[in-house]
């Protein structure tokens, strides 16, 4: 498979993986904030291109492999995640594969999220951790290679005429919101699942699918 020059794999100062991408050739960036990689990266096999932060986390007596790029953003007024995000775009990538966003501080998760929800129209984000992959649904989209996966549709805002099909418990102009009726551990009964919105933003996570899958 060929590189995709515009696909970046993005490490945080989340939970470890407990297993790393292998396609790495896909990817025309490596990056993990420092936290990320002072936490846990440095013990895998994968060198960054960039670790990218306030260095608030950086290790001194850690070796840096010498390929790899120190990129030191002190603004206070985003986070590691966000500040890694835009550096990234600048250098052109659209697309991100993000490891270590959820687990340990629940507070980092959802301010995680908090930039997800403001970059996904301009970008293409896939989190994946120990547990599940997640991201934001385009108002429409197809998910592929899914059978028998357990699939959740949680709406971060109220998300209107929504219609998903390829699950056990399918939704037809729907209208869900976090105080009222949501998709939880539905189930995906054929190989691909279609979402269609008109208006929301959808947080989409899928049960035991990971970036080798």
């Amino acid at each position: 498979m060929t590189m995709q020059s515009n696909k970046a794999l993005l490490f945080v100062n989340g939970e470890p993986p407990e297993r790393y991408p292998s396609n790495l050739e896909n990817y025309s960036f490596i990056a993990a904030t420092d936290g990320a990689y002072h936490n846990y990266l440095y013990t895998s096999p994968i060198i960054p291109n960039y670790i990218i932060g306030d260095l608030d986390s950086f290790d001194k007596s850690r070796t840096i492999p010498s390929r790899t790029e120190i990129i030191h953003t002190p603004d206070q007024n985003k986070t590691d995640f966000e500040k890694a995000i835009l550096f990234l775009a600048n250098k052109g990538a659209k697309k991100f594969d993000i490891f270590g966003a959820s687990g340990h501080a629940s507070d980092h998760f959802l301010g995680n999220l908090s930039v997800a929800m403001h970059y996904y129209h301009r970008f293409d984000f896939t989190f994946y951790d120990n547990y599940c992959q997640f991201f934001f649904s385009k108002k429409q989209q197809t998910i592929y290679d899914i059978k028998n996966h357990i699939i959740s549709f949680i709406p971060m805002s109220k998300v209107t005429n929504l219609t998903i099909t390829g699950v056990k418990y399918p939704l037809s102009n729907a209208t869900i919101t976090l105080r009222g009726f949501i998709s939880l551990r539905n189930k995906a009964i054929k190989n691909y699942v279609e979402i269609s919105f008109k208006n929301g933003h959808l947080l989409v996570f899928v049960e035991n699918k990971s970036i080798q899958d």
